[in-house]
């Protein structure tokens, strides 16, 4: 993992575990009963104050999400139970800068195995197909006959779909066929909204935040 991004997940792991401990204790004492019944365990990185270590704040990148003019896709609320990812444009081939606790639910993975990738690590055995256009399809290191070959990846038309809308600044909203850390495969409802602004400092900042959903068909 590239040095900046582990600096990043070990103080977003310091400031969950704060929150975590503090909400914790606010709960316990306001109703120790319902606490025992319910435990929860909220994702600070979606609640009002707190903020990415890295110097972005979540919260505000989600409301921009909400509030964005002419959405293509509907998304629903966001909240502390949905799957997402924030991928940072700016940086080459996209990386993953920050992973809600239900992305991890959902994919077996842990926030230290998850930034710093591009999202393409979901897609095993085809996650190295990455530019999804045509001369893919003609990669001679493998035979056609093989499962692995770029030209039988069941995502190969999904990719296009999301390279193109990246590359255009649109919204994007395909199914792939994802892979969970222990090999189970299941449906993805992915959904992609790119976030542009200019902040105070006049520092352009270029994300892409995802959205995942498993189809019904894995429930």
């Amino acid at each position: 993992m590239d040095p900046r991004h582990e600096e990043e997940l070990r103080k977003l792991l310091e400031i969950r575990a704060m929150y975590a401990a503090r909400n914790g204790a606010n709960q316990i004492a306001s109703n120790p009963q319902q606490h025992r019944a319910n435990p929860s365990n909220p994702d600070p990185m979606i609640y009002p104050g707190l903020y990415s270590p890295s110097g972005f704040d979540v919260l505000s990148i989600l409301v921009r999400v909400q509030r964005r003019p002419n959405p293509q896709y509907h998304i629903g609320n966001i909240d502390s139970s949905i799957a997402l990812v924030l991928c940072d444009r700016s940086l080459p081939d996209n990386p993953i800068v920050y992973c809600s606790e239900p992305f991890e639910l959902l994919t077996g993975y842990t926030q230290k195995e998850i930034v710093g990738k591009n999202c393409r690590f979901l897609q095993h055995p085809y996650e190295t197909v990455k530019a999804v256009g045509d001369a893919n399809l003609d990669d001679s290191r493998a035979s056609p006959s093989d499962p692995q070959h770029p030209s039988n990846d069941p995502n190969i038309h999904a990719k296009r779909t999301i390279k193109k809308a990246i590359e255009l600044g649109l919204e994007s909203q395909t199914t792939l066929i994802n892979y969970r850390k222990n090999g189970e495969i299941f449906k993805n409802l992915l959904t992609t909204v790119p976030v542009d602004w200019t902040n105070n400092e006049g520092v352009e900042k270029h994300y892409i935040v995802g959205f995942q959903i498993m189809t019904a068909q894995n429930k």
